[in-house]
């Protein structure tokens, strides 16, 4: 009896110190328990601030694309805008020396105008004075009536001299003023050549030179649509420097027929033995005025604006003009207009 109160109470013993135990670890798991929702709490709460980040870094990655884009952008306008500068500058520069350029060529005109002026009071006051002086003498009861013809002749020489300066200098006003028009009719060219020769060939005559003229399409095919007056003004322009820069040999002029850009174009020549032009002077000589240029070595009595005249008639016309020309062998002058036929129309035939 004795032996099982005592198991009785050892069992008792062990299941209060089991029931301790249990108890014990009942509390031990709800403080485990807990511990694990604070540090689940925790965690959540890190994951939320992670995931906070996260949106804060993804936001903030988004805020730096778009400043590198804009930098980006910014740095093309930039490029650009310097590029346009730079355009900007080059063409400040292009059209300072253009103004520079510009006043250099208006200086120059200014000087040569000058010189112009200064050349044509001469010029118009040296058949003026013949006139005057001629008139003067014939005045003379006792001049016999073969001397009177010869200072009349002297006399009409100078007037026809005058008329051509005159005439020289409304061309080129008007060609100046824009005021010059073409006026377009049936002319024969063969005709046009055999009156220029008709009426230089005393001159070459008294100066023993020979003188030609190549016509190079017969009747009928010869007429064209032009203006007759720019087309007597340049050939008559162009024959009279040929004499007056010949003083042996010969001049001939006339024409052929070509083909430019798949159309028929007449083109004239006139050729001389004379001093020639010197290379650095070729392109020179078509500018208004530079006859004028009284430093020039090679000029001589004359207006100095029969070649610029020239030039303009030719190109109203829709032809070219240019020269060959080597100093102490001679020159030939060359010019083009449209082969305009009311026969034969544009072509060669």
């Amino acid at each position: 009896m004795t032996s099982k109160n005592k198991t009785k109470e050892e069992l008792t013993s062990e299941l209060q110190e089991l029931l301790l135990e249990i108890d014990s670890l009942k509390i031990l798991k709800e403080k485990r328990a807990e511990e694990l929702v604070i540090a689940n709490k925790e965690l959540l709460f890190q994951n939320e601030e992670k995931e906070k980040r996260a949106q804060e870094l993804i936001i903030a990655n988004k805020e730096l694309l778009f400043q590198n884009k804009e930098k980006e952008k910014r740095a093309q306008e930039l490029i650009v805008a310097n590029r346009k500068l730079v355009f900007l500058n080059e063409e400040k520069e292009k059209r300072a020396q253009e103004l520079i350029i510009a006043k250099e060529h208006a200086e120059q005109s200014d000087r040569l105008k000058s010189a112009f002026l200064a050349n044509m009071s001469h010029e118009i006051r040296t058949p003026m004075n013949g006139v005057l002086g001629f008139a003067n003498i014939l005045r003379d009861a006792d001049l016999s009536g073969e001397e009177q013809q010869e200072y009349l002749k002297l006399m009409e020489e100078s007037g026809i001299r005058m008329l051509s300066i005159i005439s020289a200098i409304v061309d080129i006003s008007k060609i100046e003023s824009g005021l010059m028009k073409v006026n377009l009719k049936e002319l024969s060219i063969n005709e046009k050549l055999d009156e220029i020769y008709t009426s230089f060939k005393p001159e070459m005559d008294r100066k023993g030179m020979q003188f030609s003229v190549k016509k190079s399409l017969p009747a009928i095919k010869d007429i064209i649509c032009t203006d007759p007056y720019k087309i007597y003004s340049i050939l008559t322009n162009l024959v009279k420097n040929a004499i007056k820069y010949s003083d042996e040999g010969s001049i001939e002029f006339g024409y052929n027929v070509r083909t430019k850009s798949e159309k028929a174009v007449l083109e004239f020549f006139v050729k001389d033995t004379g001093i020639g032009i010197p290379k650095d002077r070729q392109k020179a000589i078509f500018e208004r005025f530079i006859q004028a240029n009284i430093t020039d070595k090679m000029a001589r009595q004359g207006a100095g604006l029969g070649l610029s005249i020239s030039k303009a008639f030719v190109e109203f016309l829709g032809g070219e003009i240019w020269l060959s020309s080597e100093e102490g062998k001679g020159s030939v002058f060359y010019f083009t207009i449209p082969y305009k036929s009311p026969f034969v129309g544009d072509s060669i035939v």
